[in-house]
């Protein structure tokens, strides 16, 4: 049955939901401030329009009747569905439930609560009691006014929270004990309250310290802990009232321990859907957007990868201008998406973004070695 459905948001992440609906036969709108973004260039159906603008969308939404309301890509548009849904459209969570998950400081707050491991937030008075600590905003985005204080002072402190204030909507911040260790995360599927569906993906930032750009999905990530993540989330979601669609989270992990960092229910972006499809199989796009239309996700089962896919956003550290792309060995590319063509001056990081490559390997060993080029910065130039 064809159903009207309104995606909002125009992000290049939201294309693979937008997509899979397509394919099932809806007509689909897509709503957002920016026509020069890739789905409302692509999409039939675009109508621009601020989604933070809660009046305007919510009276947009009334005036076509959409069947079902599906959030994009960007907390933003999750916490705008929150606000207008009421209760209309299924399996979005109440905004007092999004704002909880989003805010980094009622985030850990609620993770103490239900025992979840989590970096030790941090008073002024506490501060000398570790090496290093890291100031982020509670509400900000792609590690835009984090940083790393080691040997930290009042003063060291106060000038990064300043920093930090700038990219925070309500200019709040949180202090916390600084983890080293690898980062991953780990996005699951839940129905009736059980995770069906679930993927660890190892994640990496190379130009940017708080930035990912290079990830693959671990399947080779121990058992015993991913068990344990899992009990994690599941006491999470259900002190949440958690019962369906995506839960997606970052940790750092170290010698067998590991530390939530954070949480999100909407689609990762940097088309992370892709990475799973791609590397799995399985339809992520599809089933994030089942629970928005009252479906249950499917279930999948931990089996060997279909391929060895690596997954990298090209940025630049400082700034630059791009001519094109300058391998240093030969390169499998599954897919490449263009996000800026030659002669266009990409942003530093994490503002400008000039591409992602899907890569394919033929086996572990071919794709440590490509990983380890894309760390070490080896794989290409920007010319």
């Amino acid at each position: 049955m064809t159903s009207r459905i309104l995606l909002v948001d125009t992000n290049r992440a939201a294309v693979p939901i937008y997509r899979a609906l397509r394919e099932r036969g809806h007509e689909v709108w897509v709503v957002g401030n920016r026509p020069d973004e890739t789905l409302a260039k692509l999409a039939s159906n675009y109508k621009r329009l601020d989604y933070s603008d809660i009046k305007a969308l919510a009276a947009f939404v009334d005036k076509h009747s959409f069947d079902y309301l599906i959030p994009g890509c960007t907390d933003l548009s999750y916490r705008a569905c929150a606000e207008i849904n009421r209760g209309r459209y299924p399996n979005i969570d109440p905004l007092s439930t999004t704002e909880t998950i989003n805010n980094k400081s009622t985030f850990r707050e609620l993770a103490g609560n239900v025992g979840l491991p989590i970096p030790r937030s941090l008073t002024l008075a506490q501060i000398t009691e570790v090496e290093a600590v890291i100031v982020k905003p509670v509400d900000s985005f792609s590690g835009r006014g984090i940083s790393v204080v080691y040997d930290a002072t009042p003063d060291k402190l106060i000038e990064a929270q300043t920093e930090a204030a700038k990219a925070s909507g309500s200019d709040e911040t949180v202090i916390e004990e600084f983890i080293e260790g690898q980062l991953y995360s780990h996005s699951a599927y839940l129905h009736a309250g059980k995770i069906v569906a679930d993927f660890i993906v190892r994640e990496d930032c190379t130009i940017n310290p708080f930035t990912v750009d290079t990830s693959r999905v671990a399947d080779d990530f121990p058992d015993q802990s991913l068990t344990s993540i899992r009990d994690d989330i599941g006491r999470f979601a259900a002190a949440m009232s958690l019962t369906e669609g995506l839960i997606h989270t970052q940790f750092i992990y170290r010698n067998d321990d590991y530390w939530i960092i954070e949480a999100t229910r909407r689609c990762p972006g940097d088309i992370y859907a892709l990475l799973i499809e791609l590397a799995t199989g399985y339809p992520y796009a599809a089933n994030y957007a089942a629970s928005f239309l009252g479906e249950a996700p499917q279930a999948y089962d931990k089996d060997r990868l279909q391929s060895l896919i690596t997954r990298h956003t090209v940025t630049s550290k400082h700034g630059c201008s791009l001519w094109g792309y300058q391998f240093t060995e030969p390169v499998d590319i599954r897919l490449f998406v263009p996000l800026a063509t030659s002669g266009d001056y990409i942003e530093p990081s994490p503002y400008g973004r000039a591409g992602v490559f899907f890569f394919g390997s033929s086996s572990s060993k071919e794709q440590h070695r490509l990983y380890q080029s894309i760390l070490e910065a080896k794989l290409y130039t920007l010319d």
